[in-house]
């Protein structure tokens, strides 16, 4: 389960959300129950939404005019919205139109809450001399990320709080794989049952392209542990 939960629901236009081309969108149809993840395409404001169709066999004419409910991320917004699939095109690529919602029902994200993961995480220190004497680069397990940082889990402490570290994650964002690097700043060091140490650490100094691809797999989690999005 997620720490916590997003903000108090309110609804907004579409067109106020601005949501980026390219977005992942899950469309579920309400009778057949079937749930697809596609990519935001754009709109047509007042006609319709649109949106990447299907890869594989689908049979597009059974689900054309049934209702969806569809969920996207826009921003720093959750977005969730009744719709239906008007119609299901080839030409020049295979795309859906859905029927333009009204209103949509948006969650505030928050900026700094942790997912929870089990991923590795490589650690080096910013200094060549702390970063010999501690044995790094090591791989670590990273237990919990967020938009601001990571807690990490292993026997001993690494540093002192405000040493600066560099780390390098591997995640996939959309079945593609991404590789990033940090410089991060050691902010807390807690001892836990067994012998553990969690050692909490907040980025510094992002560039927008690694922000970006940080926010893309931190909300990619977020919707996964919320179950609009399925497990890669």
């Amino acid at each position: 389960m997620l720490p916590s939960v997003p903000d108090s629901t309110s609804s907004r236009a579409l067109s106020e959300l601005s949501p980026e081309i390219g977005q992942n969108v899950t469309v579920q149809f309400i009778q057949s129950k079937k749930r697809f993840s596609l990519n935001f395409i754009g709109f047509k404001a007042e006609k319709s939404v649109i949106v990447s169709a299907p890869r594989g066999q689908v049979n597009t004419l059974a689900l054309e005019g049934a209702q969806v409910n569809v969920s996207m991320q826009a921003g720093n917004y959750h977005c969730r919205f009744t719709s239906r699939l008007v119609k299901a095109h080839h030409a020049p690529f295979p795309h859906w139109h859905l029927s333009f919602p009204t209103q949509v029902e948006t969650s505030r994200l928050r900026q700094y809450d942790r997912i929870p993961v089990r991923m590795a995480v490589s650690v080096d220190h910013e200094d060549e001399m702390k970063s010999s004497q501690l044995g790094l680069p090591r791989v670590l397990l990273c237990r919990d990320i967020g938009l601001g940082g990571v807690s990490i889990e292993l026997p001993e402490r690494l540093g002192q709080v405000g040493d600066r570290f560099y780390l390098t994650l591997r995640f996939r964002v959309h079945r593609l794989d991404q590789v990033v690097l940090l410089s991060a700043v050691l902010r807390s060091v807690q001892q836990s049952a067994g012998g553990v140490v969690m050692q909490g650490f907040e980025f510094e100094s992002m560039e927008e392209d690694s922000q970006l691809l940080v926010s893309a797999f931190v909300y990619q989690q977020y919707l996964t542990e919320l179950g609009y999005l399925r497990d890669e």
